[in-house]
């Protein structure tokens, strides 16, 4: 084996070792254990003693970027030595998992079908066999929704509990903005506010007069990078929040004339655009590599003298 050859395998072997996608479904993981410690937060008498896993999640982002980052500068090196270049799967998690057993959470489950039961004003349902994921889950609300039948978005949201409900506040903004940016035909900013309020709380107050409008308030708001007003000085109970993200895509679809079938294009066009925008960013953070490097090798030894301490 020639010497190219041992140090194009080493390279391959150190692309596939690095761990992009469990730094990506740790980050997702603690998004999930964040949106589970929230009803905590919300009962607790000292909520800030309450751990944020949010700064943890972020530098677990900021980490998988940095990986993708070396391979790709692995993939330059290739490149600069005639090798061909690899290919990696995008590591980013398509739903958010749902990592409590329904088993172990039936601790949790009186705290959420009671809020649901609350808003639904119907009869308190126990967790089931229900959704598997957040994604699934907001199929079924939306379809529920946009029939303005809220018996079947309360047995929906009763039996996916907790860990899968709260998903939905996770998966829905994304969505939100890709459709608002269908509605007024540029990415919302805050004075598209008043418009996306208009087209998406009717759905809301028809489906689930009982929630609190501040959850809907604040997640619109949010969307137009607008600051939340609230109400009331106590932050919206985690339910309210996910069923109002539920309600609130359904009343963008809806505002686009657009009905329950189409919400899985939207999500593809959504990741689809994501992709898109990964790449762009990627590409200038190539571009911007390669304007940094100096391959002059005067300007490298000149650059190298600028770098050394003064004598004494």
């Amino acid at each position: 084996m020639s010497l190219v050859q041992d140090l194009a395998d080493r390279l391959r072997a150190t692309c596939e070792a690095l761990p992009v996608a469990e730094i990506a479904g740790a980050a997702e993981r603690l998004r999930t254990a964040g949106g589970l410690l929230a009803w905590v937060t919300h009962e607790s008498a000292r909520p800030t003693a309450m751990p944020s896993l949010s700064s943890a999640a972020a530098h677990l982002d900021h980490a998988a970027a940095a990986l993708r980052v070396a391979q790709d500068a692995l993939d330059e090196y290739r490149a600069v030595l005639g090798l061909p270049a690899e290919s990696y799967p995008d590591g980013r998690l398509r739903t958010v998992p749902a990592q409590v057993k329904r088993k172990e959470q039936a601790h949790l489950s009186d705290w959420w079908s009671v809020r649901v039961a609350e808003l639904t004003g119907l009869a308190e349902t126990r967790s089931g066999e229900g959704a598997t994921s957040s994604n699934e889950l907001l199929q079924l609300c939306v379809e529920a929704a946009l029939d303005n039948d809220a018996e079947r978005l309360h047995t929906y949201l009763s039996k996916a509990g907790p860990a899968v409900g709260l998903g939905l506040a996770a998966v829905a903004p994304p969505l939100l903005r890709h459709l608002g940016m269908d509605l007024v035909g540029h990415p919302p900013r805050l004075e598209d506010f008043a418009r996306l309020r208009r087209a998406a709380l009717p759905v809301v107050a028809d489906v689930l007069p009982k929630l609190p409008s501040d959850a809907a308030e604040e997640i619109v708001a949010r969307v137009c990078h607008a600051r939340p007003q609230r109400q009331s000085s106590q932050p919206a109970h985690p339910v309210d929040i996910a069923a109002a993200s539920a309600l609130l895509v359904a009343g963008m679809l809806k505002a686009n004339g657009r009905k329950a079938d189409d919400l899985s294009d939207v999500v593809e066009l959504e990741r689809a655009a994501a992709d898109e925008a990964n790449q762009r960013a990627m590409e200038r953070a190539r571009s911007h590599r390669a304007a940094l490097r100096i391959t002059d090798n005067a300007r490298r030894r000149s650059a190298v003298d600028e770098l050394r301490p003064a004598a004494p």
